[in-house]
């Protein structure tokens, strides 16, 4: 029975090592969430790395998010789709025909107008809609400042909900890879002990 104990217990040693620490490491990624003190001296590594770090990793997000994800010009498409489009034409040939029918104008100039008015106000819009494009500095800031403003707890909470798979698999990497770890240390120390 030792004998098996001494081929059993390093890689099971070395697998629970692996988990607890990617598990710790994960963890210390938020927490703590303030700086500790013992005494007058800060406790190395509080507060964790994103409390930390948060204003440089909440400028990197909206960074990256108005590059590669939602910039001026994805707002602007957004809000100047086909369906609204339609439904700005439609309300100013409305509002035109009810002022008309107030003044008393024929039908083929509040036809003529409606249409022109339409024209005019959907290019303007899509003016607009390119500035936003040059505006996308605003897009990021305010990014930036919602991230700023959560709590780390909720930042935390954030983070975890859409990566807890991925951290989940990183702590059973963990797991393996220290039982691999300690596979090889029972095959060494056979080697040594047979030669």
């Amino acid at each position: 029975m030792e004998n098996w104990l001494a081929f059993i217990l390093p890689p099971i040693i070395g697998a629970l090592i692996g988990a607890v620490t990617n598990d710790v490491a994960i963890r210390m990624l938020f927490r703590p969430y303030g700086a500790r003190y013992i005494g007058s001296l800060r406790v190395p590594f509080t507060p964790g790395l994103i409390p930390r770090e948060r204003h440089h990793i909440a400028e990197a997000i909206a960074d990256t998010f108005v590059a590669h994800v939602f910039n001026g010009e994805d707002l602007g498409k957004l809000f100047l789709n086909d369906q609204v489009k339609d439904k700005i034409s439609s309300k100013i040939k409305d509002m035109i025909a009810q002022v008309g029918g107030l003044l008393n104008v024929n039908e083929a100039m509040l036809g003529m107008a409606s249409t022109m008015a339409s024209a005019q106000m959907l290019d303007e819009l899509g003016k607009l809609a390119e500035e936003l494009d040059e505006n996308s500095d605003d897009i990021k800031a305010r990014i930036k400042e919602k991230i700023d403003n959560l709590d780390v707890a909720t930042l935390e909470a954030l983070v975890m909900g859409f990566s807890r798979k991925q951290f989940r698999h990183i702590t059973w990497f963990g797991a393996l890879l220290g039982f691999m770890i300690g596979l090889v240390q029972v095959v060494v120390f056979q080697v040594l002990v047979i030669a």
